[in-house]
């Protein structure tokens, strides 16, 4: 048992190492492909690394101090299966008929060794199922492999470093060890349904890294520092073996000049040039997905490039110039600087005093402005962004920037919608790829199939409606539907041609998705109280006016009440809701809004929320207040506004097609027209 012990302190010793090792890399992984460090993932993945070292070391040590030690049990592999148990009955007076001989068992080495074997890969399991959500055969495949590399590092003597094998192969350390990966598969089920959902904290994550947060861009100045000192000492040692400096000395240059002018060069190729030629971007912005753009998001020039990164290394060089300058100066050789020169070396302290002081209160002003910033989800600029005109920005961030100042007027997406039919892509192709990408983002945030509610109106916003739920019933989801009238009485195109062949498709296909006509507040109530998802299809961009009409008005309350008064216990809640990533407007929604009910289900409005026109963001009574919007084509209008977010929720862009062409034609039909 001491042994057990010990590797585990060392591996605890040990790990530290490993983890600063292993940050950097794993800092760039998840900025890359979530956009943000979410702190529970961060934690399951160090305590995993962890656990892999305990375990290791748990198996490999101690190692033999001769290389060439030979192990006498240890030459031929045990190759009989729950031999353990025969050497156990053989061996000791166990009876299960005598209780007495019951605890005795458990301090037998056979038995303590076997649990042992269990327990080491029973966390295993546990990570392989919640962490990296594998199945069961998936989890007993990996799990009999991790044990087959334990037992192969011990018969290859740690795969030849050692001349003999110094532990032994047992089959039986096979069958435990993956028994005991089973065994916390199993375990960790029942607690999964507490846990947070992983694939929610991936998504949340994604959600975040849509802000250039501080930590990342100065995880990429760093990455750039390395580069550009990775640079300067390669050009060094490549100039040296030239002969270089001594061929420049012997022309007068002195041998510091040499080295400033090289590093001056390698910083303007690594922060000016390298943006020039990537359109934004550092090595190490392009490595994290970032990106400098002026303030609308536009394109940077290089002359911003240079006094953004010119100003940034001379606020951070011109004061220890200054510190170096104070104390050597030699005020003896300048007469023409002696009184000042006197004054220097007379109050040198006082003034290393100042100098610390200032730097020290241009240091907090930079922490709070940074805290602030995070606190309240605002980018955080310095001066030298706001001097040139530039901001670094996620390229997530950039292109949903970019699409909603590029926000079109109803009108100009309906006459897009009619370019778009008449160069042969149908408008029901249209309502089809709009409704399933509305569904994505539903499955997105209610990860595994849980009672979802659609809102479906009677136009062709309904129709998005009615793909969105045929989408999640087909993906195991029980929807149910709820509309005004009858698919055939529908009047709108291709709306009540796409609501007729879903009803036929599930009826023949016995999806779950079961259609509610005009239900009574009891029915829909019921019906939305036990929803994990509530998706808005009701009303579509062309809505204006001050009230939303009947039935509508009471479905939107409905679900509104559903939010942010709760359910009446049926709602199971799993679904967990995600601060939106806007800060700025987060003060305002909850002047706007009351607080979200606790077991709030996920809010996605298809197109605009109904009873907000998208137009000017007038805000009728009621208005659908949604977690996320799916807005189809382009932005409009009213889901740019500042104003709206309450809500609109976070809006994300679907563009269905490349817009770029039709919007040529568009551009040129309103010119002609004028």
């Amino acid at each position: 048992m001491n042994v057990y012990v010990s590797n585990i302190v060392l591996a605890a010793i040990s790990f530290p190492l490993l983890a600063l090792f292993i940050t950097l890399p794993y800092m760039i992984y998840q900025y890359r492909k979530f956009g943000s460090i979410p702190w529970l993932r961060t934690l399951i993945v160090y305590s995993f690394v962890f656990y892999l070292l305990c375990a290791y070391f748990l198996v490999l040590l101690p190692l033999p101090e001769d290389r060439s030690a030979l192990v006498s049990y240890a030459q031929t592999p045990q190759l009989v299966p729950f031999n353990f148990m025969r050497e156990f009955l053989a061996q000791t007076t166990f009876s299960l008929t005598a209780p007495v001989t019951w605890l005795a068992t458990l301090r037998d080495p056979y038995i303590y060794e076997a649990l042992f074997n269990v327990l080491l890969l029973v966390p295993l399991g546990m990570y392989l199922r919640y962490y990296f959500r594998r199945t069961w055969w998936q989890t007993l495949i990996i799990g009999f492999l991790v044990t087959l590399s334990f037992e192969l590092s011990q018969l290859t003597g740690l795969w030849g470093l050692y001349e003999h094998p110094y532990r032994l192969f047992d089959v039986d350390d096979l069958i435990m060890n993956t028994l005991g990966a089973m065994v916390g598969f199993w375990m960790v089920g029942p607690a999964m349904r507490v846990l947070p959902d992983i694939r929610l904290v991936n998504e949340e994550a994604r959600e975040a890294g849509m802000r250039a947060s501080v930590t990342k861009r100065l995880l990429s100045f760093v990455i750039d520092v390395i580069i550009q000192l990775a640079l300067v000492a390669l050009v060094g040692f490549v100039s040296v073996l030239m002969g270089l400096p001594e061929w420049l000395e012997a022309q007068g240059v002195p041998r510091g000049t040499i080295a400033q002018g090289i590093e001056l060069v390698l910083l303007v190729c690594v922060f000016v040039i390298t943006p020039c030629l990537t359109r934004g971007q550092t090595l190490g912005q392009k490595l994290l997905k970032l990106r400098i753009v002026r303030s609308d998001a536009s394109q940077a020039r290089w002359y911003q490039y240079l006094a953004r990164y010119g100003l940034l290394f001379l606020m951070a060089w011109a004061p220890f110039a200054v510190l170096f300058g104070v104390f050597t100066l030699d005020y003896s050789q300048a007469t023409e600087l002696n009184t000042v020169a006197v004054f220097v070396s007379e109050h040198q302290e006082v003034l290393f005093l100042l100098w610390l002081v200032i730097m020290t209160a241009w240091a907090l002003s930079i922490i709070v402005r940074a805290v602030r910033s995070w606190r309240m989800k605002r980018p955080f600029i310095m001066l030298n962004g706001l001097i040139s005109n530039t901001r670094v920005m996620t390229e997530a961030g950039v292109t949903h920037e970019r699409e909603r100042r590029a926000a079109l007027d109803v009108a100009q997406v309906a006459a897009l919608e009619r370019i778009i039919a008449e160069e042969g892509t149908p408008l029901a192709e249209l309502m089809e790829q709009a409704g399933r990408a509305a569904a994505d983002e539903v499955r997105a945030w209610v990860p595994d199939p849980a009672p979802i509610v659609v809102l479906a109106g009677a136009g062709n916003n309904g129709g998005d409606g009615w793909v969105c739920a045929r989408a999640l019933a087909e993906a195991g989801y029980p929807v149910k539907l709820v509309v005004p009238d009858l698919a055939e009485r529908l009047k709108a195109e291709p709306a009540r041609s796409t609501a007729l062949e879903i009803f036929a498709d599930a009826s023949e296909r016995n999806l779950p998705l079961h259609v509610l006509v005009a239900p009574d507040t009891d029915i829909l109530t019921d019906a939305i109280d036990g929803a994990e998802g509530i998706v808005d299809a009701l009303l579509g961009t062309g809505f204006s006016g001050s009230d939303v009409r009947e039935p509508y008005a009471s479905w939107i309350d409905a679900a509104n009440r559903r939010r942010f008064e709760g359910s009446r216990g049926k709602g199971r809640g799993r679904h967990r809701k995600r601060e939106h990533q806007r800060g700025g407007h987060e003060r305002m929604r909850a002047r706007a809004l009351p607080a979200k009910a606790k077991d709030a289900p996920f809010a996605l409005a298809i197109d605009v929320p109904s009873g907000l026109s998208a137009q000017d963001g007038a805000v009728a009574r009621p208005c659908f207040a949604a977690d996320e919007t799916v807005t189809m084509l382009a932005f409009k209008p009213g889901l740019a506004l500042d104003a709206t977010t309450p809500w609109t929720g976070a809006v994300k862009l679907a563009p269905l097609v490349d817009i770029k062409p039709y919007l040529e034609r568009l551009s040129a039909k309103q010119t002609d027209s004028h």
